[in-house]
């Protein structure tokens, strides 16, 4: 099968851990996660005073938000655990961001052992050349006359962190003649620069069996 090269346009990454248990209110000591999440380098892209929390009772019914880049991306805890979410990414500058400001807030944040940990990336990609996008469709749209588009689905079991990867792809609805990809991972470990590292590597494998390879910036 020949791969044909794609090139991504926007993409979204989000990361969340879930705790074994339940951390209390008063366990969380969110006035000082706060302060250290103000701090560089996630400081350098939050304004303190948007900060907030919501706080139902004194248990378990709270949420810190924490929002960065004008509200394009977020920092959420809880007592379940932590959220880490970004949208409107464009370039691999940005991925490293992402990713670099996720493990300084887990490592900040994260005050109990990890049950486990899910991670969410999809992106809109363009062919190129944008003729490509046809005939990588032609063996969805050659099955009857009404079928445009289609896709694949592929789930990838990881063993080494007790896990798996969940790809699909299927036709952009925000970019012409554009592919949308959507990668989800469920593992029983904590979140690393080298599980990005592994995952990344998969996510690259699942798509060459679609017959898309990934154009370098």
């Amino acid at each position: 099968m020949r791969l044909r090269q794609i090139q991504i346009q926007e993409f979204s990454l989000s990361t969340a851990v879930e705790y074994r248990r339940p951390v209390a209110y008063s366990e969380a000591k969110l006035n000082n996660v706060a302060a250290a999440l103000a701090l560089p380098p996630t400081g350098d892209f939050l304004n303190p005073a948007e900060i907030s929390l919501e706080k139902q009772n004194e248990i378990f019914s709270y949420a810190m938000s924490v929002p960065l880049f004008t509200g394009a991306a977020s920092i959420v805890v809880n007592a379940q655990g932590i959220t880490v979410s970004f949208k409107q990414g464009k370039t691999k500058d940005h991925l490293d961001l992402m990713i670099k400001l996720t493990l300084a807030a887990l490592q900040t944040a994260k005050v109990e052992e990890v049950k486990r940990s899910l991670l969410y990336f999809t992106a809109h990609a363009i062919f190129d050349p944008p003729s490509d996008y046809v005939e990588h469709m032609k063996r969805f749209t050659e099955l009857a006359p009404d079928v445009v588009s289609g896709g694949l689905v592929v789930v990838t079991r990881i063993p080494e962190i007790v896990g798996e990867l969940r790809y699909a792809s299927e036709k952009s609805l925000g970019y012409n003649d554009a592919v949308f990809f959507a990668a989800n991972t469920v593992c029983a470990r904590d979140v690393t620069a080298d599980l990005f590292t592994m995952l990344a590597q998969r996510f690259e494998a699942a798509a060459a069996l679609d017959g898309i390879t990934f154009k370098r910036d």
